[in-house]
């Protein structure tokens, strides 16, 4: 056999391995194996579930002034169960001092405090159990369908202005058109208008009472967790899509610290009917629900709900100005055994 022949034969025998490699590589038995020994090692692991004891505080102060009359109203945290799981329980609610309302608007349970003539400072205490478990959203391009499956009932409620979420806008609808083009799947709609945001606005936390305005933030090209989440559902909005804010706290482990948070939920459509999906804009995490997520107030739609939920009190008063001062901590915390490893790509999609 001449050297040529061997030559070619020693090719050919290494182009036929190189074949069976990445055949082997493609199956999916063989990717988790990859992932499992290559990827997860170096992924963040997280509880399956978490159990908190929640403090929630308020405390308003005369500052030497005084009160006519205050109002204090916070909404009742409910259990969340979205695509056949469980994400949020609430369990062992108290409070101190005793409500004096008890309101339910048919969206929502509100607890209220009035009174009048406060000199001094008054301080509500809410304290309860939350059970919180991760959960990721198994959906993609191929699963989820197009903005014309979405149920009207949330058409009519989340898809034109409300208080902060601009979206008859020139600027909005521009960029909305922009980002999303001609696109109809509301899983890639979605996916854009997350990674445009992730890409072109900086997380910073501006000194303003409220949250910017969905335009205020866009000319700002910067803001926190409320500010961008405003942004996405207006750019989501304009795109045809209904979307919303979910107000709460989060919890960082790493400081056993719980400040106020807020992110968007958003309905994807599929063919079983569809379901409501998570999206943490500033903790990049799409289409996941964290364990250390706790839910207090989803926005109904409804006019002037979502002012009132970053309006929790009201008051008249003579002389100073009152202050507000609240605030989460939590009291207990417990995490199942069992962890779940997310790789970045499930923290962040591949975009």
């Amino acid at each position: 056999m001449s050297q040529n022949s061997r030559r070619a034969g020693k090719v050919l025998l290494v182009a036929a391995v190189i074949l069976i490699v990445v055949f082997l590589l493609l199956l999916p038995p063989t990717q988790d194996l990859l992932r499992r020994y290559l990827v997860d090692p170096f992924s963040p692991h997280y509880p399956e579930e978490v159990r908190m004891e929640i403090e929630r505080t308020v405390v308003l102060d005369a500052n030497g002034g005084h009160i006519t009359e205050y109002v204090i109203d916070l909404p009742v945290p409910q259990g969340i169960h979205e695509d056949g799981a469980w994400l949020q329980k609430v369990s062992d609610l108290e409070v101190s001092p005793l409500f004096s309302q008890y309101w339910d608007n048919g969206s929502y349970e509100t607890l209220v405090w009035e009174g009048q003539d406060l000199y001094g400072e008054l301080t509500v205490r809410v304290t309860l159990t939350a059970t919180q478990r991760l959960h990721r959203w198994d959906l993609d391009q191929g699963t989820v369908l197009g903005r014309d499956e979405v149920p009207q009932p949330l058409l009519d409620l989340y898809l034109d202005d409300e208080w902060k979420i601009i979206v008859d806008h020139p600027d909005i609808q521009q960029l909305s058109e922009d980002i999303v083009g001609d696109e109809d799947n509301v899983f890639l709609i979605a996916q854009a208008i997350y990674g445009w945001i992730d890409d072109n606005l900086d997380y910073y936390i501006w000194s303003d009472d409220e949250p910017l305005s969905s335009l205020d933030t866009l000319d700002r090209g910067k803001g926190d967790c409320d500010d961008q989440s405003i942004l996405f559902c207006a750019l989501a909005r304009a795109a045809g899509v209904p979307a919303w804010l979910q107000l709460g706290a989060v919890y960082d482990r790493s400081n056993e610290n719980m400040g106020g948070h807020a992110w968007v939920q958003m309905f994807m459509p599929t063919e079983d009917g569809g379901t409501n999906v998570t999206i943490d804009l500033v903790n990049d995490n799409f289409l996941v629900w964290m364990p250390n997520l706790f839910c207090e107030y989803t926005d109904t739609g409804l006019p002037g709900d979502l002012y009132d939920a970053y309006h929790s009190v009201r008051v008249s008063y003579f002389g100073a100005t009152p202050s507000v001062t609240a605030s989460y901590e939590v009291l207990g915390y417990e995490e199942s055994e069992e962890k779940v490893t997310l790789s970045l790509m499930a923290l962040r999609e591949d975009l």
